[in-house]
């Protein structure tokens, strides 16, 4: 009789345990997050210079539970399984349409993303006529929720200067992610 109700209570342990992990799989939900812009400006670039470097940085809080919450109702930053980006942007704002002053100014630009430790890169190749906005090649399978889970992000743009400017130039920068959230 103890053996029978032994068994019985290891298959019923066993099946509870199963069903908890099936319910919380379940109500994992992948949702697509878009940024608001970050808005860099590159200062005028003077002479021209081979060597890339930062050309604009901008430290920015992180505002993805808000974002998080809005999709999907009742998680949050902390609910986050794996994010990955799925696109990034960078769009001059100003000077609009200016031939002296876009993209093409520079040489292959990188965009950073930085948070707590860790780091992720998006690149573009060199332009090779008047350019106004790039759209970055990325690694869609790295998993950055540890960068944008951070209180604060860090963006940073590098290149080289192939062509000098003669004015600032303003870019906003826009992420799209893949999340996946759940408890």
């Amino acid at each position: 009789m103890k053996k029978k109700l032994l068994a019985l209570l290891v298959i019923g342990s066993a099946v509870v345990v199963s069903s908890c992990s099936k319910i919380k799989e379940a109500t994992n939900q992948d949702i697509t997050l878009t940024t608001a812009a970050v808005t860099l400006t590159i200062e005028q670039l003077t002479t021209a210079n081979a060597n890339s470097a930062v050309i604009s940085s901008k430290i920015s809080s992180a505002e993805l539970d808000a974002l998080i919450k809005q999709k999907a109702s009742g998680f949050g930053i902390k609910n986050v399984k794996s994010l990955k980006i799925k696109t990034l942007k960078a769009k001059i704002i100003n000077p609009v349409n200016d031939a002296s002053n876009n993209f093409n100014n520079l040489g292959a630009v990188s965009a950073k993303l930085e948070g707590n430790g860790k780091t992720f890169t998006a690149n573009h190749a060199v332009t090779t006529s008047a350019t106004y906005e790039l759209n970055f090649t990325v690694d869609s399978s790295v998993d950055i929720k540890d960068i944008v889970s951070a209180s604060t992000v860090s963006y940073s743009l590098s290149a080289p200067v192939r062509t000098p400017t003669n004015k600032p130039i303003t870019i906003e920068l826009v992420a799209t992610y893949d999340a996946v959230v759940g408890l």
